[in-house]
């Protein structure tokens, strides 16, 4: 328990150092900004090592960087760079809390992180905490292809939503290679656990705050 707590911790320090650099871009939006993992896991107090295991999972030599969607995945983006990742990060969402029936209706800012541009013709992986419809993440794949003429992108999730369109989307799906979902993979052994929140921590200790 002390372990997670200190992880919980540290990454939302990272989190809200990061923060510090987007804020500006949401000046008037009544919408609060969330940690969604302290959101959606700290109460239970043990962090969601699955989230851990499945960034290692991942093959980071097929990839030139990963693209964070702002804001919901920020978060996650301290957990990849951690682990060696370069990040950009980009805003794509919707304001307000008002709804959105198709990608074209988020908005969508790519202005925010002078360092997008140098995915250009690469091949990058999406970044996004969970996923309901897919509209932020295939609205984003779309304008990246389009803008920079990058690669398709692969896609992390947190997880996806229970009763969510995205599920059974094959289209939107087909807007990406490989999709990873951290929920469904299982940390069975206490061992492993304890050695996955360790090695992060350790890491993410290490790693000074990026301010844009």
């Amino acid at each position: 328990m002390k372990q997670d707590n200190e992880l919980f911790d540290e990454i939302d320090r990272k989190t809200r150092g990061l923060w510090s650099s987007f804020r500006r871009f949401y000046s008037g939006d009544s919408k609060p900004f969330y940690n969604k993992i302290d959101r959606d896991y700290k109460s239970s107090g043990r962090f969601p090592v699955q989230v851990l295991k499945a960034i290692k999972g991942i093959p980071r030599e097929n990839y030139d960087s990963a693209v964070c969607i702002l804001r919901g995945a920020l978060p996650y983006s301290t957990l990849f760079e951690a682990e060696g990742w370069k990040v950009h990060y980009l805003i794509c969402g919707r304001k307000n809390g008002e709804t959105a029936s198709n990608p074209e209706e988020l908005r969508f800012n790519k202005s925010v992180d002078r360092t997008l541009p140098e995915i250009s013709g690469k091949k990058v992986l999406l970044i996004d905490n969970n996923c309901f419809t897919g509209n932020s993440p295939v609205r984003t794949a779309l304008e990246l292809e389009d803008s920079y003429g990058i690669k398709r992108p692969d896609l992390f999730l947190d997880y996806l939503v229970p009763n969510g369109t995205f599920r059974g989307d094959k289209e939107k799906q087909g807007q990406f290679g490989n999709i990873y979902i951290a929920s469904e993979i299982d940390v069975k052994k206490e061992e492993e656990r304890q050695r996955l929140m360790k090695e992060f921590l350790e890491k993410l200790k290490l790693e000074k705050i990026k301010i844009n």
